[in-house]
């Protein structure tokens, strides 16, 4: 089993019908795996949406969503974002809150973060997959 997270870009690949995205979430989308919706990754991926007035995209954005396990920011979440974010800020590396807020969810909740930002997500503890790089 194994469970994943999907970044905004990657959400954003799959709604649009991008063929290799849609091609490797088919692959995982399984029983035995765990597709977590970050709440951080929905708000990004719907206001989008929203203000592009893209409804047919919505729709099939609503369906994905759907699809995922929808769990809320804990407190656990909460205080790991805050230490990553001081450390990285000590280290001179800082980090957007959203990366960081998608960032712990994957982590906290033992996921591959799926994402073609690779660089966003150095030195934070989490293992990475990008879907536009060849499998």
């Amino acid at each position: 089993m194994t469970n994943y997270v999907l970044d905004t870009n990657t959400v954003v690949r799959v709604v649009r019908n991008e063929a290799t995205s849609v091609q490797r979430f088919d692959l995982v989308y399984v029983p035995t795996n765990t597709l977590y919706g970050c709440p951080m990754v929905w708000y990004e991926a719907y206001r989008g949406l929203l203000l592009k007035d893209a409804h047919a995209r919505s729709k099939r954005f609503n369906e994905l969503f759907a699809l995922f396990s929808w769990d809320e920011f804990n407190i656990a979440d909460w205080k790991l974002a805050t230490e990553l974010w001081t450390r990285r800020h000590q280290l001179g590396k800082p980090i957007s809150d959203a990366d960081l807020l998608i960032a712990v969810y994957a982590i906290n909740r033992n996921a591959i973060l799926v994402t073609d930002n690779e660089k966003d997500f150095v030195d934070l503890g989490i293992t990475v997959e990008n879907w536009r790089s060849p499998s």
